[in-house]
This record gives C-alpha cells, sequence and structure tokens, in this order.
C-alpha cells in the first residue's frame, strides 16, 4: 500500500514519508513489522489501517477495525476535557500526544500513551492521521506503586517522634523527615549534623553515646543510630555496572528525658553518699568530744591512784578506773572510720561540676573558676566534696537569716577558685556575706558549750584532717569571707584514720 505521508511538526511523519515515496516497500515491511502499534484513519478518524501490532495490543481483528471510528476503542474512563484539547490541537494541523484510558476487544481497559500526527499532502490537505499507541498500564502501575510507597514512607517517616535522615557518600543530606527539619529550625536553622560536626565526629557519634546540643537556647541531649543502606544506581552511566554510591540512614533520638533522670540519679546518688561521710564525720566528732570530756574524770582518777601508791586496796578507786578505761574503749572501738571510698585521681572540674549541679536551684550566684581545665586532685573525691557542701550549707543558712532580719535586698554570691600550689589542691571559697568570719567566731568560741554552733565548721576540719590537709577562715577586705582548703596531692601524704 503507499501513502503519501508528509508533516513539519513531526520528524515521523517526515521519515515516514520518505520511505512511503522512495522504499514503499521497505516502508510497508516496516510498518507491517513493527513491535509499535501502529493505525492510521482517515479525517472522519475511520482506521483505514493498523498494523499487526496494533491487532496484538487492542484485541481486534484487522477486519473489526477497518473502516470502524477510532472511538471504538474508547472507553468512559476518559473525561471529555482530553478528547476537546486532542481535537483542538488536531484541528489546528499540530501534532498531540497524551494517554487514554482504551478499551480492548475483550473488555478489558488500558492505559495508553499516544502520539497523534496530522498527515497532509503536497497541497497541505489533511488526508490521514497517523497514531502510534503504547500500553503504559504496567509502568503506569509501577509509578503508582512507587509513588503509593514513596507517599506511605513520608508519611512513618513525618509520624516517627525520632529525626531521621539520609546521607550520601559526601554527608550532604539528601532525605529527611519532618522532625529533622523541625530539629534544623530549632537550632536556628542550621543543619543539625553539621551542628554535631558529623562529618569529623562519626567514630565518636557511632557509640551512641547522647551528645548535648543547643536548642532553642536549651540543652537537650541527642542520641545518633548510624546505619550503612545499600546503594541503588540513578545515573544512566552506572547503568551497567554494579558500583552504588553509598548511602548511610541516620536516626537521632531525643535522649533529654533519659539523661536527665540519670543525671538526677546519680545526683541522689552523690548526695546520699555526702551525707552518709558528713554523718561518719559528725559520729567521729561526736565521740571524740565524749573522748575529750571523759579524760578528765580520768586523768583525776589517774592522779588519786598515784597518791595511793602501790596500795591497790581502794576498791572503789580501782573499780571506778577500771570503768573509766572500758568506757573509753568502747568509745574508741565505735568510732567510724572515715575511709569508706578509696583514695583515687580525680579531675576537678568535675568534682566543681557535680557541685554546681547540686546546688543550681538553691544558690544561682555559684560561680567556679579553675586555673587549668586539667587540674586534678587526690584522695576521698566524696569528702573533699561533702567539705564544700557543708560550707555553702552554712553560708546560705547565714544569707537568709541577713534576708529575715535586713530590709535592704541581698543577693548571695559565692566564688571558689581551684588552683594547684606546691604539690597542694588549693579551694578558695569566697561570699559576700558580711561579718560571717565573726559569727564562726563566736560559735566556734561556743562549740563545747552550745552544741550545735559551728557544727559544719567543725565536721570539715575533721574531714580535712582526714586528709592530712588543711583550713583557713580569713575575712575578705570587701567584704564577706574566704574559707581555704588545702589538699596535699600525693598519696603519701593523704588518706588513713588518725
Amino acid at each position: 500500500m503507499t501513502m503519501n505521508l508528509m508533516t513539519e511538526s513531526f520528524p515521523l511523519g517526515e521519515i515516514a514519508s520518505h520511505l512511503s515515496r522512495q522504499h514503499p516497500a521497505l516502508f510497508s515491511t516496516v510498518v507491517e513489522q513493527s513491535s509499535v502499534a501502529i493505525s492510521l484513519t482517515d479525517p472522519q478518524a475511520r482506521i483505514v489501517y493498523t498494523n499487526p501490532a496494533f491487532c496484538r495490543l487492542t484485541g481486534f481483528s484487522l477486519s473489526q477495525l477497518l473502516g470502524e471510528n477510532h472511538r471504538v476503542l474508547a472507553s468512559q474512563q476518559t473525561p471529555r476535557e482530553v478528547y476537546q484539547e486532542m481535537w483542538h490541537t488536531l484541528l489546528q494541523g499540530e501534532a498531540w500526544r497524551g494517554q487514554l484510558i482504551n478499551r480492548r476487544g475483550d473488555g478489558s481497559l488500558y492505559l495508553a500513551d499516544i502520539d497523534i500526527t496530522p498527515i497532509v499532502n503536497s497541497q497541505g490537505e489533511l488526508e490521514h492521521y497517523l497514531a502510534m499507541h503504547k500500553d503504559i498500564s504496567a509502568r503506569y502501575a509501577l509509578e503508582q506503586r512507587l509513588r503509593n510507597h514513596m507517599t506511605l514512607t513520608t508519611a512513618v517517616l513525618n509520624n516517627i517522634p525520632a529525626a531521621v535522615v539520609v546521607v550520601n557518600e559526601n554527608d550532604r543530606v539528601i532525605m529527611d523527615n519532618l522532625a529533622y527539619k523541625t530539629l534544623c529550625a530549632d537550632c536556628g536553622g542550621q543543619e543539625l549534623l553539621a551542628v554535631l560536626d558529623y562529618h569529623n565526629n562519626k567514630v565518636a557519634l557511632r557509640e551512641g553515646r547522647p551528645q548535648p546540643v543547643l536548642v532553642r537556647g536549651m540543652t537537650r541531649w541527642l542520641a545518633l543510630g548510624i546505619w550503612a543502606l545499600p546503594g541503588v544506581n540513578e545515573e544512566a552511566s552506572r547503568y551497567f555496572t554494579d558500583s552504588a554510591l553509598p548511602r548511610t540512614l541516620i536516626v537521632i533520638t531525643d535522649c533529654t528525658e533519659q539523661q536527665q533522670q540519670q543525671q538526677q540519679g546519680q545526683l541522689d546518688r552523690l548526695k546520699q553518699q555526702i551525707t552518709s561521710g558528713t554523718l561518719l564525720a559528725a559520729i567521729r566528732e561526736s565521740l571524740d568530744a565524749a573522748l575529750v570530756q571523759l579524760n578528765c574524770p580520768l586523768n583525776m582518777l589517774a592522779a588519786a591512784r598515784r597518791l595511793n601508791g602501790e596500795d591497790r586496796s581502794n576498791v572503789a578507786l580501782e573499780s571506778a578506773w577500771r570503768e573509766g578505761e572500758e568506757a573509753v574503749a568502747r568509745l574508741q572501738a565505735c568510732r567510724p572510720s572515715l575511709a569508706f571510698e578509696p583514695a583515687e585521681e580525680w579531675p576537678v572540674k568535675a568534682l566543681l561540676d557535680d557541685l554546681c549541679a547540686l546546688y543550681h536551684t538553691r544558690l544561682n550566684g555559684l560561680h567556679c573558676v579553675l586555673a587549668s581545665p586539667q587540674l586534678t586532685g587526690f584522695g576521698q573525691r566524696t569528702q573533699v566534696l561533702a567539705c564544700l557542701s557543708l560550707w555553702l550549707d552554712r553560708t546560705l543558712a547565714l544569707s537568709t537569716e541577713i534576708v529575715l532580719a535586713e530590709t535592704l535586698p541581698f543577693s548571695l554570691a559565692v566564688q571558689i577558685y581551684a588552683r594547684e600550689e606546691g604539690g597542694w589542691l588549693s579551694l578558695y571559697i569566697e561570699d559576700n556575706v558580711p561579718l560571717m568570719q565573726v559569727r564562726y567566731a563566736a560559735a566556734a568560741a561556743a562549740t563545747i558549750s552550745t552544741p550545735g554552733k559551728g557544727m559544719e565548721l567543725r565536721l570539715i576540719q575533721t574531714l580535712v584532717a582526714h586528709h592530712q590537709g588543711a583550713i583557713d577562715l580569713t575575712s575578705r577586705p570587701a567584704g564577706g569571707t574566704c574559707l581555704t582548703l588545702r589538699f596535699p596531692l600525693s598519696a603519701v601524704l593523704t588518706g588513713g584514720a588518725k
């Protein structure tokens, strides 16, 4: 069959026209054997030719199609507006490409991708419409399945409370969820992985330890779970290779509440240890005071025994002496040891951080300064912490008395300076409580006659003495007091109950 095909708007029409004129037999063979479904209609859309591929696609035989209007393939699923737009384009002499839901001969539906080209003769008169059909139902189903999968994945990811992000081989974010975007916005618009310095800290972050991040002015603790993802080739240049670029899945969980609970648990245990250490020191101090009080009558009994010479006939005196000795022995046996934890080396910064955490709700004006971040101490860490805690408690109590007694406003400020001085760890605790030294001097003078007065200072002295340390209390020129505690940094000089 000979067809005069010619168009300026569609290259295929020009090729077909050239082939039909120069090689009509070859053109007929190409069309007949083509795997592409091809149909040819007159200007009224009546089918005048279809190739075998078209018959296979539609399920109609050629005899069933010839003379039929192309609407024989139409279904009721394609919107009318699509047909209107198609005919408007074709009647303008232009090619049209689009998708139609067509009906096969057995009634089944398929989605067809169709190219329709007007074919005109040398006088520019419309002679035919050449249509090329492709069944894209499977491709469309795959695309929809992928779209549904992506929609479902996105919905699931966006409803996960954890932040989820995928990075490429250069650690650039290629996918993230709503929680991650929210965290980035809360970090001032910065990329959260950049805030965590993920590129340089991968090894440390893979361990999963919570990392502190400033979010909206508050510290939050975030932990990262990191997994390698199998890559999928996307570039055409990688079609024949299996060298997919690596991808990394990162799940970021907010551990702030757990971290706070853990820190609170640590603080509670620390408070308990400090309380236990302070109680032991108080018991020891009380027993020592009792022993001092017993020494007076025992000394008198000893003098009386010496006056009697070698004669031990005074039964009452001898009995009193033995009972006194036994009482001293019992008291000494009851004196608790202050070595309730091993003496070891510890960082001073961590000790002061614990102290600040213990008092952050009670003492806003606490400020700690270290001469060196690497400064270390030696001894029983809890006892040193107990010394500082006892002094701060007493300082807070005096501050409360001043606030209650005076009409002028008073804001307590305490500074702790830590530095090494000739093999000693020196801790200077300065405050702005007026006349504190006078108060403590009076209290210290009344320690024996008035139980409870100056007890904190006595307990501090007991704990410092246990470390073979030194204590000094002075007034500050600007007002307030300065308590100086010195602890030896040598293991030879520290520890050991006296």
